[in-house]
């Protein structure tokens, strides 16, 4: 609902290369059909309304979307609902360390390498993303940028786990 706010009259796929050019996947996890659906359920709650456009040009999609006046509400709603909440941080490797005893060092010596270099990774793609942020806004760069910040503290960490292993 957001970009549409912020796009009104857009085409679904226009929004989803939006987030896919501007790093939405380093925050919101969204597959193309995860997100199409979510349009469609979107309409049927009348949060949002397919326009219909007409074209001699014959083109992949023919609707575009508009938030609705229910939809605006909706919006700020949640809004303000998940901008008050502050959630604990889950991480899945959390799960598995919770019975590092139960595992052999090998085992966990391996689970530490894959995470140190996916998050050097991450780290790496945000570092590129920053290095030509374009027409990010000045919220998602400072987002981008702390989210380096707690990437490299859980590399440091996991680092110091691997010390206590090898």
């Amino acid at each position: 609902m957001g970009l549409l706010k912020e796009k009104p009259e857009s085409y679904g796929y226009e929004l989803l290369a939006y987030m896919e050019a501007n790093y939405f996947q380093y925050f919101v996890r969204f597959t193309k059909g995860s997100f199409y659906y979510n349009l469609q359920q979107l309409e049927e709650k009348s949060l949002l309304e397919r326009i219909n456009v007409s074209s001699e040009v014959i083109e992949k999609e023919k609707n575009r979307y508009v938030i609705t006046e229910k939809g605006e509400q909706e919006f700020d709603r949640l809004f303000l609902k998940y901008g008050h909440k502050n959630d604990v941080i889950t991480f899945s490797f959390y799960t598995p360390m919770l019975f590092a005893e139960e595992i052999t060092s090998e085992n966990m010596i391996d689970l530490l390498e894959v995470q140190i270099e996916q998050t050097k990774e991450k780290i790496r793609l945000i570092e590129d993303s920053l290095k030509n942020p374009g027409n990010l806004r000045k919220p998602f760069i400072q987002m981008m940028e702390n989210s380096k910040r707690h990437h490299q503290v859980n590399l440091q960490w996991f680092q110091e786990q691997l010390s206590e292993y090898q």
